[in-house]
């Protein structure tokens, strides 16, 4: 994808070339390249409560500023009120305030125990990460893993019920049990054997992991964990994980996710940087270099069918170009043609009105 400063036009949008903001997208500062800037600003957005703190460095005017992404671990930020009151970065220690917040930006996941929107209990703010979601999914898939480890280490037969013929005495049934829990159970392997009286002889009450079918449970969480994160199941292996489906998933994840988020990072730039926007300029970006987003060529000339008739042939080709990864360059004059019944006729030609004698009342 790329990122850019762009210009409303009647046909769209059209990219700045020579913008002062352009090199922001592919140096944010001197250490820093923007796609490292998307990965610490995703990273410590999703994982943490504290979230993203954005700092603009100005100088001349004419000159691109630089930006700086500050660790969730190295900022407070303090409320007064209902109002940002300053922010307190440790290292280096710095406070800031009043006229000087215009140049951060505080982005956060949003916090459902504030009491009301971005209003915290506290004087101090601080977002809820989805991290604290995943945590406790993680916590129920490991216990889970580790039980289903535990049963196949022990071939699946953690445990079962010992009948004996006749009376046993307390003492023989510890004995038996604590043998057979050395070799087979104890909380490492799963589970304990159940001891009775009379009979001898052993019933497994457990499954093995054929039985518990193990793989099925480990795609399961393979599964759910991708759904959590919103990441379509296929593109994990679950599901009905054919091409079709994966290439369609694809998609999904760039519509459900990818997309909005990306709408989100540009409006809070645009927010930050609005300064060195003018007149309707704003940074945006262009999905069209993404193969997963294009049509195929053939399911997209079949759809355009039907407009042959009623657009020109630079209309269509530039249809066909948007669609596709195709480059069609206008035509120009030879372009300006339409398909009309049984010929080719220039699109003046078309337009032109034939010349009809003024209507008189008699005709009427």
């Amino acid at each position: 994808m790329q990122f850019g400063v762009y210009k409303k036009t009647k046909d769209g949008k059209e990219k700045i070339e020579n913008h002062t903001l352009n090199r922001l997208f592919s140096v944010i500062n001197p250490n820093t390249s923007f796609n490292d800037f998307l990965d610490y600003f995703l990273i410590w957005y999703e994982s943490s409560n504290n979230g993203v703190l954005i700092e603009v460095i100005k100088g001349l005017k004419k000159f691109c500023p630089d930006l700086y992404l500050h660790n969730p671990s190295n900022f407070t930020i303090y409320f007064k009120g209902s109002a940002l009151e300053r922010i307190e970065i440790l290292n280096p220690a710095r406070s800031i305030s009043g006229e000087d917040l215009k140049n951060f930006i505080w982005i956060r996941n949003p916090n459902y125990f504030n009491i009301k929107d971005s209003i915290p209990f506290s004087n101090t703010g601080t977002g809820y990460s989805k991290q604290n979601a995943f945590a406790l999914w993680g916590a129920y898939v490991k216990k889970a893993w580790i039980w289903n480890w535990n049963l196949a280490k022990n071939l699946g037969r953690p445990g079962g019920i010992f009948t004996a013929e006749g009376f046993l005495e307390k003492e023989d049934k510890e004995e038996i049990r604590s043998k057979y829990t050395a070799s087979f159970g104890g909380a490492k392997n799963a589970g304990q054997p159940l001891v009775i009286g009379s009979g001898m002889k052993y019933q497994d009450i457990t499954k093995s992991p054929l039985d518990a079918d193990w793989n099925l449970g480990e795609q399961k969480a393979f599964e759910r964990t991708a759904v959590a994160a919103g990441v379509p199941m296929e593109l994990v292996g679950g599901g009905e994980s054919t091409y079709q489906n994966r290439k369609h998933a694809k998609k999904e994840l760039y519509k459900d996710e990818i997309i909005p988020f990306l709408n989100k990072l540009v409006q809070w730039l645009n927010y930050l940087l609005k300064e060195y926007l003018q007149n309707g300029e704003e940074i945006d970006y262009d999905l069209t270099g993404i193969d997963e987003l294009k049509e195929d060529i053939s399911e997209v000339i079949k759809n355009l069918e039907a407009l042959k008739n009623r657009v020109t042939i630079n209309e269509y080709r530039k249809f066909l170009s948007k669609m596709t990864d195709i480059e069609l360059e206008d035509l120009g004059e030879k372009g300006d043609v339409i398909l009309v019944s049984a010929g080719d006729v220039t699109l003046n030609e078309v337009l032109e009105s034939p010349d009809v004698s003024e209507e008189k009342e008699d005709d009427i």
